[in-house]
């Protein structure tokens, strides 16, 4: 982003200052969806409040439903979840309530009304800080539109402000339903594929944006990306899965490219995908297939 947007940035940082970040710890967590293999199979790791992440691997592979876990929107089968201390299904609704309020889940494909006002769908971000009475008056009159103005200059969408959702580009809604974490409260991000619908020089921007606010709020992210070169070079963090697995975790500059081969199986010709092909001369090998969960 240009220089001229830092103060914007800093600005919807600064507002953000109620912020707690939020930690998360899965232990030998399974999540089986229906059919003979598990979504989620036997999987453990730690994400420390603050924490930047970013889970890698092939379509399939368990990244969308871990962000399920890690949001409380899905229960796992098997194994313990804790969100910021809590195991969410012990809580009362109103307390799962308010652990949910403290995380902001972008899915891949935003959930927008079609003929809601830009506007209205991003300062939808600080619905879980409002009332009823707050949120029916923002609809007829946007509590404050300099903020969903400011957020969205972060993904140069400020022109935007005004126009209905059905008329946005796919990946205008994406960085649309992005700045909604912008103007929230959250103590976490959780991220599902924001760069699917962005050309390679929006999804730099965007991953940008996305990396500098939770740094500069102390806010936890969690993002699942397609684009390996982009998480090995903007996470101090990197989770691999594959069929439900952990293949490796551990931080970028530790990740081979044989690492990444293991996690793409069809490696013999093809690169992973954001990769060059010529990570490391043993990425050409084939090792041995990690086991699958059934």
């Amino acid at each position: 982003m240009e220089d001229r947007d830092a103060p914007r940035a800093s600005a919807l940082a600064a507002g953000a200052g109620s912020v707690v970040p939020v930690g998360f710890r899965l232990d030998r967590v399974s999540v089986n969806l229906g059919g003979a293999r598990c979504a989620l199979c036997d999987v453990s790791f730690e994400i420390r409040p603050g924490e930047q992440v970013a889970l890698i691997g092939p379509s399939g592979a368990g990244k969308t439903t871990a962000l399920a876990v890690l949001g409380a929107a899905m229960r796992a089968s098997q194994g313990s979840v804790s969100v910021a201390g809590h195991d969410p299904w012990t809580l009362s609704g109103r307390a799962l309530r308010a652990l949910r309020a403290q995380l902001f889940i972008a899915p891949q494909t935003p959930p927008l009304p079609a003929r809601q006002r830009v506007v209205t769908a991003v300062l939808a971000g600080r619905l879980p800080g409002w009332t009823i009475l707050q949120a029916l008056r923002s609809l007829a009159l946007p509590a404050d539109p300099q903020a969903a103005r400011d957020a969205l200059a972060q993904f140069s969408l400020q022109d935007k402000l005004w126009s209905r959702v059905d008329r946005l580009s796919g990946g205008e809604r994406q960085r649309v339903s992005l700045a909604r974490g912008l103007v929230s409260q959250a103590g976490a991000f959780l991220i599902d594929e924001p760069l699917s619908a962005l050309d390679p020089t929006l999804a730099s921007q965007t991953l940008e944006v996305l990396v500098r606010t939770a740094r500069d709020r102390g806010a936890t992210l969690v993002c699942s990306l397609h684009q390996v070169d982009l998480a090995l070079e903007r996470f101090p963090r990197v989770i691999g899965l594959r069929d439900g697995n952990v293949i490796f975790d551990r931080s970028p500059s530790r990740v081979s490219g044989e690492d990444i081969s293991r996690l793409y199986f069809n490696r013999d010709t093809d690169a992973a995908p954001g990769t060059d092909a010529a990570l490391e001369p043993e990425s050409r090998h084939r090792p041995d297939r990690p086991s699958r969960c059934f």
